[in-house]
């Protein structure tokens, strides 16, 4: 029993001597992450109807971007229809030239925000069922 215990405190005693110390030489560590840009755009019908005027309520926008730069909310319809036709969140707005394709608005850096959406007809109302909103970072 002696030589069990004995050869168990020897073995200890190689580990613990076999391993290496650390010393504190007061330097420092270097710790970066990576965060992925993460932009979303969601719309809820929430206050859909008629507003104020010819101004229609489309529902409300929910916009998140973590991007540094910045992000645009962009609008994509039907090439040749929409003409004259103004879109709105919140403060931002563009009047819409048939192109198909226009930026609503620019946030110079990261944003969380909630703000309604309002479309006001052109000249020929509002003479396509296609309108998406689409968010990207900049």
């Amino acid at each position: 029993m002696k030589s069990r215990f004995a050869a168990g405190l020897a073995g200890l005693s190689t580990l613990l001597v076999g391993t290496p110390t650390v010393a504190d030489t007061g330097g420092s560590y270097t710790l970066s992450l990576v965060v992925p840009v993460d932009c979303r755009l969601q719309h809820s019908a929430e206050g859909a109807g008629i507003m104020s005027g010819d101004a229609f309520a489309l529902g409300e926008i929910n916009e998140y971007c973590n991007n540094p730069a910045g992000y645009e909310i962009v609008v994509n319809y039907t090439p040749g229809t929409l003409q004259g036709a103004v879109l709105s969140a919140g403060e931002d707005r563009v009047v819409l030239n048939g192109s198909g394709e226009a930026v609503l608005s620019r946030a110079p850096g990261p944003r969380i925000r909630e703000r309604m959406l309002t479309a006001t007809p052109g000249h020929n109302g509002f003479d396509t069922n296609q309108l998406d909103l689409r968010i990207q970072p900049v």
